[in-house]
């Protein structure tokens, strides 16, 4: 029997389309590395327009309905992996990261980043924890280069 899984895709700017994050381009590349590695692709949850650090601190909530809609799903359809381009589009802040973490560990799911190939959330290799932090890292300093850009196109209007 193939190894159940679900596939999560998400775009926050126009400019993620343009430079080739486009969700037809993500989802283009979760069947392709599903079909190659032989895995049963049960859906493909999307967000649109939402940043990858929106999250209720209150509530300590991701305010994404295809994530929300994903994670409640994992349970019940036995899920061991969440299949995405690169960790960026699942989270983009530390507070998101923990919150989906928390969830899929619960459930005894994992991430497979089709960018980041050694990614895990349970990776216990010192080498592989250096990178995958420094590219999360990376994902947050890229956030907030977006936000300082667009927050200085309103100040000039």
């Amino acid at each position: 029997m193939k190894e159940k899984v679900v596939g999560y895709v998400r775009v926050s700017t126009e400019g993620q389309v343009r430079e080739g994050y486009s969700l037809a381009y993500q989802v283009e590349e979760i069947e392709r590395y599903c079909d190659k590695n032989k895995l049963q692709l049960l859906h493909i949850y999307e967000d649109r327009g939402l940043s990858g650090a929106t999250v209720d601190e209150d509530g300590l909530t991701i305010e994404r309905e295809g994530l929300q809609e994903l994670l409640a799903d994992i349970e019940y359809h036995q899920v061991s992996q969440v299949i995405v381009l690169n960790t960026s589009r699942l989270w983009r802040s530390d507070m998101a990261k923990v919150l989906i973490q928390r969830e899929l560990k619960k459930n005894n799911a994992d991430v497979k980043a089709i960018e980041q190939p050694k990614y895990s959330i349970y990776t216990h290799e010192t080498n592989d924890f250096l990178v995958n932090g420094m590219l999360e890292l990376l994902d947050q300093y890229q956030r907030l280069q977006i936000s300082m850009k667009l927050s200085r196109g309103k100040k000039k209007k």
